[in-house]
């Protein structure tokens, strides 16, 4: 039992093994957490455990930092948290705040040198990014648009969304700000799988724009939405109004790879 529940050790570093348990210490110390998402058939993962976690260079880049080790095939936190953060390939690395924001993502295998210096990459770019959104008041509207989609891009949705939705509704804000704001704020509500409130979010978009790279780019995300739910012919329907709307769009390749699966799975 006690082997069980004891954190897992590589030649003194210690990894949690629950993300409760992860987030209450990065709580009470103010740290980042960097969490090693494996799987048992990575041959590369072991690597790392044999040849980057016991070295002095590995232990001295994150002596400041909560450690965390999940396995993506557990059908648990690992596969959620997988999922969460859109991981399909290993070893990934995850750097997430105490609230489980994204703080950065570190792909494939690094000697000891190469990653130390990734992380430190990764930690000062999240740096940067907590003065930009200190500094928010002074941005224009475009940087303001810029520092949002980085909010959602490290599934900070409590911090993106209403910033979002004032983007989309205050006066002065440029039409082309405004569609991207609807399209982002459709995206967070996608990734977080709240896809009705996606799909309304689209279609106001819709009842506004009518062209512009934000509605193309919705008509796409709701496709793709029609196809998670399992509405097939919706989703084909849409991709192919989206050819006759939109035949010279930067998108048609996604849209004709997409709908020539969609054919033979529903055909007229």
């Amino acid at each position: 039992m006690a082997l069980v529940l004891a954190p897992q050790s590589f030649a003194g570093g210690e990894w949690l093994k629950t993300i409760a348990a992860a987030q209450k210490e990065a709580r009470e110390k103010k740290q980042l957490i960097l969490v090693d998402m494996f799987a048992e058939w990575c041959g590369w993962c072991h690597r790392f455990e044999r040849e980057v976690f016991p070295t002095k260079i590995f232990k001295e880049a994150t002596a400041d930092m909560v450690l965390l080790r999940l396995n993506t095939e557990d059908g648990k936190e690992g596969t959620q948290l997988s999922r969460k953060f859109g991981i399909t390939s290993l070893p990934t690395f995850l750097v997430l705040t105490p609230e489980l924001t994204s703080a950065g993502m570190i792909r494939g295998y690094a000697p000891p040198e190469p990653f130390a210096k990734s992380l430190k990459e990764t930690r000062n770019s999240h740096a940067e990014f907590k003065k930009r959104l200190k500094n928010e008041a002074k941005l224009d509207y475009f940087q303001r648009l810029n520092l949002v989609k980085d909010l959602n891009a490290r599934a900070d949705f409590d911090q993106s969304v209403p910033r979002l939705r004032k983007l989309m509704t205050e006066k002065g804000v440029p039409a082309a700000v405004r569609d991207q704001a609807y399209y982002e704020l459709a995206v967070a509500y996608s990734l977080q799988n709240k896809l009705t409130d996606a799909q309304k979010t689209i279609r106001e978009l819709l009842m506004l724009s009518r062209a512009g790279e934000a509605v193309e780019r919705s008509r796409l995300l709701m496709g793709q939405i029609y196809i998670q739910q399992g509405n097939l012919l919706q989703a084909r329907n849409e991709y192919r109004e989206f050819k006759d709307r939109f035949p010279d769009s930067p998108l048609i390749g996604n849209i004709e790879q997409v709908l020539a699966a969609l054919e033979k799975q529903v055909p007229d």
